[in-house]
């Protein structure tokens, strides 16, 4: 296949309950026509090779597979490798190098409002820090994301769909989808 190297990333399973193992997660998509479907972490990621389309298309494809083999409704966010590359250097944050998990990219499928944006900032404390950079959101929690005020608030007040990783999965992200 000449395809597209993509990486998805799913929302919300393996938490709170919703469970969905990765490999009935490649099961689900094995029908859809993907070429070297791996997956990373019992988190929700995966990376594969698919004929070019569009990440809403691809979404909502691996979506209905979900839906079909496990009855499970899943959102996914989905990123072409070019895209990701994009998310990866647009981290403002340089301490992701030393302490990856102090960093976390948000995944966003969609643009906050200016009005959502200033609610966050007016919650902004202790030493954390944020920045949206193209479609990403990035979080920097020096204190951890465990004690981060900003971490459990960012989704309920910009109110667009989003799906966090912190620095390591997104790095192991894209060496995974490289070496496909």
């Amino acid at each position: 296949m000449n395809g597209e190297t993509y990486i998805a990333l799913l929302r919300g399973i393996n938490v709170g309950g919703k469970v969905l193992k990765m490999a009935d997660l490649k099961e689900a998509v094995a029908g859809l026509g993907f070429e070297d479907v791996r997956t990373y972490l019992q988190s929700g990621n995966m990376v594969f090779k698919a004929a070019r389309a569009s990440n809403a298309d691809l979404a909502g494809r691996i979506a209905s597979a979900i839906q079909s083999h496990k009855a499970m409704d899943v959102e996914i966010m989905l990123r072409s490798i070019h895209e990701w590359d994009r998310v990866i250097s647009g981290n403002p944050y340089p301490q992701a190098e030393d302490k990856p998990k102090t960093v976390h990219a948000f995944i966003l499928d969609d643009q906050p409002g200016k009005d959502r944006i200033a609610i966050l900032r007016a919650k902004e404390a202790g030493s954390e820090e944020w920045t949206i950079a193209g479609d990403a959101l990035y979080l920097h929690t020096p204190d951890g994301f465990g004690k981060s005020v900003l971490g459990n608030l960012v989704e309920r007040i910009l109110k667009v769909p989003m799906t966090a990783r912190n620095w390591n999965t997104v790095k192991a992200l894209k060496e995974l989808a490289a070496s496909l």
